[in-house]
């Protein structure tokens, strides 16, 4: 259970914040910077919360502290609020989540995880938004979000990457179609077929390509398109066949909208969670992903 905090921890608390460091904190408050620091310890065990991490030698508020000092600021007076708000910010009772996303993701499979997150968390705030994988790269590193979902090719100096899954993409069919009979579907099995393409911008479409030139098969490229679902939903209209992401493709096979088979050689999908370097991950952003990871899990 947390302890009793008192005006004098989190006038150290403010001050720190407001100065960037315990020096010039400690001659604002008239004070040692030991007791500056002591003050600071006192209140993060108080409260149970880790409030500032030591980077190059300065402290660096967390997710956490930040939440606090605005409650702080709101009503410094009111210690018994200030309370209440630390523990709900330790049982994960408030806060933000902010998360980018790419379409492959943030379609269907993340939208089940954000349900499941707010159950738990009813009175956490969460926005959710939906972008290519390099626009989310490009949101991450300039701390406009506190996680993203992509796949990506490249690193990026503001930005941490963790690889979630890696899995191959799958032929997708519309149901009754002639090559439902077949295991594996290779690419001579699809010479003259309509093929449903994704955009040339994208570097899954690159690699598809690259494929079908070595075998020197000819597909007719009917349609094109830069979403997953997009061509999921043409191929389950009997638009023609295609290659797509593994999750995409499950969403369409769990309502019996498509049929799909193992595509070989494979060609892999890598999907990836992406944090800014510059910023402390969040307790919210840590049990997220633990649904995330979970989730995936289970689908692989």
């Amino acid at each position: 259970m947390a302890r009793s905090i008192n005006h004098r921890q989190l006038e150290a608390f403010q001050a720190v914040i407001e100065a960037g460091t315990v020096t010039v904190a400690a001659e604002r408050l008239f004070i040692t910077q030991p007791a500056v620091s002591r003050l600071i310890q006192d209140l993060e065990y108080a409260l149970g919360l880790t409030l500032f991490e030591r980077r190059r030698g300065r402290l660096m508020p967390t997710v956490e502290a930040q939440v606090l000092y605005e409650e702080v600021e709101r009503s410094f007076a009111g210690l018994d609020k200030i309370q209440q708000v630390a523990d709900d910010i330790r049982t994960l009772e408030v806060g933000t989540l902010r998360i980018a996303a790419m379409p492959a993701l943030a379609l269907g499979f993340l939208p089940r995880i954000i349900k499941q997150f707010s159950e738990l968390h009813a009175g956490v705030s969460i926005s959710l938004q939906i972008r290519s994988s390099i626009k989310v790269l490009e949101w991450v590193a300039s701390q406009q979000f506190d996680l993203g979902f992509a796949a990506v090719q490249h690193e990026h100096p503001a930005v941490e990457q963790e690889l979630l899954m890696e899995a191959p993409l799958v032929l997708v069919m519309p149901p009754g179609h002639t090559l439902q009979a077949k295991r594996t579907i290779g690419p001579g099995d699809l010479q003259d077929e309509s093929f449903i393409s994704l955009g040339p911008e994208l570097n899954t479409r690159a690699k598809i390509d690259e494929i079908f030139a070595q075998a020197k098969v000819s597909r007719r490229l009917a349609v094109e398109t830069q979403l997953s679902a997009a061509v999921c939903r043409i191929v389950a209209e009997g638009g023609g066949v295609s290659l797509v992401e593994p999750i995409t493709a499950r969403d369409f096979l769990e309502r019996g909208d498509v049929i799909a088979r193992p595509f070989r050689p494979e060609l892999l999908f890598r999907y990836s969670v992406l944090f800014p370097v510059h910023r402390s991950r969040s307790k919210l952003c840590t049990e997220f992903l633990e649904l995330v990871k979970t989730e995936l899990s289970s689908l692989a």
